[in-house]
């Protein structure tokens, strides 16, 4: 269970998630964690941009917007060229030098007196990017270590928030059906019991992979995803919001494609827009694909850096013992990382683990948005 100091932290990013005028506060809150200034919350897709930040940051915003530096982003570029499964610090990605003479701290700002940054980058198959940045000001120096911890706990719930959020377009919807019509992802209301009380066109034509169960209910024809979805939505209705598996994946058949369940719970002021429902259930059907981020891999499962590379390893056709030789690791502790992403991602065999993962379609981003 999460802890109760985290607790109240959590309930506000889920209710940002459907109330995304709330995000300045989630940001502030982040900030807060790493001793900045102020954060961006950026999401973007293959043809728009959008953005909300602190209300400290709103002049800065206005500034990079005004003068083009959105256009030319070489701390995203950074970023996207790491594709580390975590927050990252400037200087984790820059020396010294590069900083002072790359003009996006030299000439915009350390003048307005900022200068040191970190942040994460998400991509999610549904063609959403987003992007969390922290600016903290030159004369506090670059943000600390365990700040990088903390904010990385909180990773995956910023990241399936502000997924959801960017499909609202980061407005606010006027009710239930609005919003489920403005996601357009396959996507269900859920009362804490998990009977379906309002799902959208598409969700209603997504096809055998989800079932209608007795009494309003709805389950995964898959048994070890059904089963991860059932903990999940027990969770729901918890006074502390429970941490387990609430990006589910649903590995393909020979009816249908593979799909990932994202339980997102229903907080706070979001039951003005939700009513008494406890969660949202969105659907991200999967394409296919060579390769899989890990970015991607840890905003989906929430997978830990050595459990990435153990997925990852396993994707590009390596075993056990290879794993283990290349990261000078025993093999009972590659099995244990292995045993661990099949839990998360509801696979029961490696050979299901890699079904799933070669359905991954990853965005094809580019250095610039």
């Amino acid at each position: 269970m999460q802890s109760s100091a985290a607790s109240p932290l959590l309930d506000l990013v889920y209710e940002a998630a459907a109330m995304p005028d709330l995000w300045p506060a989630v940001l502030d809150r982040m900030a807060g964690i790493a001793g900045g200034a102020g954060t961006f919350l950026i999401t973007a897709d293959p043809r728009t941009i959008r953005w909300t930040s602190s209300e400290s940051l709103r002049e800065l915003g206005l500034d990079i917007l005004e003068g083009h530096w959105h256009e030319r982003n070489t701390r995203m570029e950074r970023l996207l060229l790491h594709r580390h499964s975590g927050f990252m610090r400037d200087v984790d990605m820059w020396t010294s030098d590069e900083m002072d003479n790359d003009p996006s701290f030299r000439d915009l700002l350390r003048p307005r007196g900022f200068g040191w940054c970190g942040g994460f980058l998400v991509q999610v198959p549904s063609d959403d990017m987003l992007l969390f940045s922290i600016e903290r000001r030159f004369v506090d120096g670059p943000i600390e270590s365990q700040a990088v911890i903390e904010l990385n706990n909180l990773r995956p719930h910023l990241a399936r928030a502000a997924m959801m959020s960017a499909r609202l377009r980061l407005e606010r919807a006027k009710g239930m059906a609005e919003s489920l019509t403005t996601m357009g992802l396959p996507s269900a209301v859920l009362l804490g019991d998990g009977k379906v009380i309002s799902t959208n066109a598409s969700f209603d034509r997504i096809g055998p992979q989800i079932l209608s169960t007795a009494f309003g209910g709805v389950a995964l024809a898959n048994a070890e995803a059904n089963a991860l979805l059932k903990s999940a939505i027990e969770g729901l209705s918890a006074a502390a919001f429970q941490i387990g598996a609430k990006s589910i994946a649903v590995p393909a058949d020979e009816r249908a494609p593979a799909l990932i369940v994202h339980l997102i719970p229903v907080r706070r002021s979001a039951h003005d827009v939700f009513g008494p429902a406890m969660g949202i259930l969105v659907v991200t059907p999967l394409g296919s694909s060579q390769t899989l981020a890990a970015d991607l891999l840890n905003g989906l499962f929430d997978l830990s850096p050595a459990e990435t590379r153990a997925a990852q390893g396993l994707l590009a056709g390596k075993s056990i013992n290879d794993l283990a030789a290349e990261l000078g690791l025993s093999r009972e502790t590659i099995r244990n990382q292995v045993k661990a992403v099949l839990v998360k991602t509801g696979t029961s065999r490696q050979a299901d683990l890699l079904a799933l993962l070669s359905n991954v379609n990853t965005p094809d981003w580019h250095a610039k948005p």
